[in-house]
């Protein structure tokens, strides 16, 4: 178990990332960050008031129990959520077809994977430890001080103004079992408490060994087709996340730790199960964190520290990279200032610093030698504005971030075996203009357009990296993109439908992009692609019908080019972008006693490689729920059902590049680069909530 860090590394005025200005004597609201000028602070962006596409998803009674992270970020329109099997399994988002380390996972935030490195596994996240969700497609504020080609994601604890506890028992096919427990307590009264404590902890466990269909990899041999049980897929996992904050609006203090320790077996391809490959995380994340206001001047410094360690082993060489026992150790430590300044209602300009050492080091524990060490230094700095102009109806938010990183501390002399990146190749200097517009002709009708570049650095598990199912290449070039986006909102008034209509418009343009390539060992390699571009359009609608049915429904649609050169790859679809996405979820409610609600994903099929050779099954999954709850302030009682209908293969062509073979033949239903997903799982949940001012005791 990794010891708490807590560094004070940077001190500086600044802005929480999620946080929009907030000082008195001002009525205006903007764009870009959302200005929102008030007696009160409120941390969630409002979509409404922001030319950024964002999604805000708050953690409520509305969720079904059996809900996790990914399930959330999956829910919102232009998101993929990639998994390799089923609840507890490792699962990453994808925005607007860009892959999964293109979108930033920011805890209150702080970023658990800066430029992208790594690709955040968000089953590894309490959900019950968060306010809300946002999802930022394309254009994120400037305080985040990042330019990921994809998006963010910024899981935020909220503030805590009421006390309240609140416990969780689930358990469910498979063995699987969560158990959740939450307080938090603020300091003062209600009315103006001075800061709060909370603590969130969540223990999970599966055995993850469900049945699923394999074709042995042979399409047209049938008679070795059979059923298995997913072997080697058991997980144990404990989650702690604590806050720590006190102060007023004024000065405030806040202490931040996040740990993880999660033991699981690596189960493999479809066709390729293993037995014996395990795998060890750790990680812990402690954050300081001082904010405050002065006049028209809203400010906040930041600090961090964070480590990660994987230990992998593969005692029989089923992972096809040899047999190994190893360690692999990710750090970083960072600040962040952000100030912001509002001298009158119409412009609020504001200045981002944030610096960060990144550190990757490799241990052979069969050895006990270490076999790679590896740091660098990143620097990023931001100047916005955001306007106000037309009477308060055009909103422009505009920013200018650079980065500069310096990767000449590489250290190579631990890796004879590997190439030395080119001298001039390890430092990097860019910037990333950025450009957002909102206009509110009328009240409830927004127009939005977004329009900026962005750039992401390979990493270091990219270029160097051992990870059993994936290794490194150090010819990597950066990943350059440009993004723009447009669309329209509708804020249905208050009536008997209430809600919310979004459509957007995204194309994506990427240079040199990072793509997993699967080779013949079911391996992946990181490979550039000369030139790409995703283009799509999303739709949601987020609706109350009379104040007892509540619908939620989010279309996608992409359509990716991969515009290599080479004709064994030029003009085909990149690899695992779905053209088609859908998600809805309808829940009927009752005097606050019953919830009964049915939810319903479809992912088209889409390729695992560039040649587009492999086509995955589409998958169209139920999923049914239902909630009691006797009386006021007790206990409630769910029952969760995930892929209702057990639907675990699909009939599709058995050579997709022949179109003049019409056979079908059976194929799992599959994630990412083939691991296949659950058939029908069944969760109960006993859940109470106790408020000290509803009178109610356990």
């Amino acid at each position: 178990m990794p010891h708490t860090l807590t560094w004070l590394y940077l001190f500086a005025a600044s802005v929480a990332a999620q946080e929009p200005p907030a000082f008195p004597d001002s009525e205006s609201e903007g764009v870009g960050e959302a200005i929102v000028v008030s007696e009160e602070r409120s941390d969630a962006p409002d979509p409404g008031e922001t030319a950024a596409s964002v999604t805000v998803i708050p953690v409520d009674e509305r969720l079904p129990a059996s809900a996790d992270v990914a399930e959330v970020v999956d829910s919102a329109s232009g998101t993929t959520v990639q998994r390799l099997g089923g609840l507890g399994d490792w699962a990453g988002v994808s925005i607007r077809g860009a892959n999964v380390r293109h979108t930033q996972v920011y805890l209150d935030g702080v970023p658990l994977n800066p430029d992208g490195a790594t690709s955040v596994n968000l089953s590894e996240l309490p959900l019950l430890a968060f306010d809300r969700v946002e999802i930022y497609r394309g254009n994120a504020p400037a305080s985040f001080a990042a330019a990921p080609i994809g998006g963010v994601v910024n899981l935020a604890t909220g503030d805590r103004s009421e006390p309240v506890s609140a416990a969780s028992v689930s358990y469910g096919s498979l063995r699987t079992s969560r158990l959740t427990a939450f307080a938090a307590l603020p300091h003062g009264p209600p009315e103006s408490p001075k800061g709060d404590t909370f603590l969130a902890a969540e223990g999970f466990t599966t055995e993850g060994d469900y049945s699923y269909f394999a074709d042995n990899g042979t399409e047209y041999n049938l008679l070795d087709d059979h059923i298995r049980d997913r072997a080697n897929n058991d997980k144990r996992q404990l989650a702690v996340h604590g806050r720590w904050r006190h102060g007023d609006d004024q000065l405030r203090l806040s202490l931040l730790e996040s740990f993880l320790a999660r033991d699981e077996g690596v189960a493999g391809h479809v066709n390729s199960p293993t037995s014996e490959v395990r795998l060890e995380t750790t990680r812990s994340l402690s954050v300081a964190d001082v904010d405050g206001a002065a006049g028209a001047t809203r400010w906040r410094a930041r600090s961090w520290g964070f480590v990660r360690r994987e230990i992998l082993s593969d005692p029989l060489d089923e992972m096809g990279l040899a047999s190994q026992h190893s360690q692999n150790q990710f750090d970083a430590l960072g600040g962040l200032a952000h100030a912001a300044w509002a001298p009158a209602p119409w412009i609020a300009p504001s200045l981002t610093v944030a610096a960060r050492r990144d550190g990757y080091s490799a241990l052979d524990l069969e050895a006990g030698e270490s076999t790679l060490a590896l740091s660098r230094l990143s620097l990023t700095a931001a100047v916005a504005a955001d306007l106000q102009l037309a009477e308060e109806r055009v909103g422009v938010s505009a920013v200018v971030q650079g980065l500069w990183l310096d990767s000449r501390s590489l250290d190579f002399e631990t890796a004879p075996d590997e190439p030395a990146l080119d001298v001039d190749a390890r430092t990097l200097t860019h910037l990333n203009p950025r450009l957002g517009v909102l206009v509110t002709p009328w009240e409830r009708v927004a127009f939005k357009a977004n329009v900026g570049h962005y750039l992401r650095p390979p990493d270091l598990t990219e270029l160097f990296g051992d990870q059993g199912a994936i290794i490194g290449n150090p010819e990597l070039r950066p990943e350059e993109g440009l993004q723009w986006d447009v669309g329209a909102r509708l804020a249905l008034p208050d009536g008997r439908i209430t809600g919310s209509l979004d459509a957007a418009h995204f194309w994506n343009w990427t240079t040199d992009l990072i793509a997993y390539i699967q080779n013949s060992q079911f391996t992946l390699v990181p490979k550039n692609l000369e030139n790409t571009w995703v283009q799509g359009l999303e739709a949601a609608a987020s609706l109350d019908w009379f104040g007892w049915v509540e619908t939620q429904s989010n279309l996608t649609r992409n359509v990716s080019v991969n515009l290599s050169t080479d004709p064994a790859y030029g003009n085909n679809q990149l690899p695992r972008i779905p053209t088609w996405e859908l998600y809805q979820r309808t829940a009927l409610t009752w005097a606050d006693r019953v919830r009964a609600g049915h939810t319903f994903s479809y992912t088209d099929g889409n390729y695992w490689d560039r040649t587009n050779w492999y086509l995955s099954p589409p998958r169209a999954i139920h999923g049914l729920f239902i909630r009691a709850k006797p009386r006021e302030g007790g206990p409630s009682l769910e029952l969760d059902v995930l892929n209702l209908t057990d639907r675990t293969v699909e009939l599709v062509p058995r050579n997709p590049l022949d179109t003049e073979d019409d056979a079908l033949v059976v194929q799992p239903i599959t994630d990412f680069v083939g691991y296949p997903l659950p058939g029908r799982t069944v969760m109960v949940t006993l859940r109470w909530e106790v408020r000290p001012d509803s009178g109610d005791t356990p």
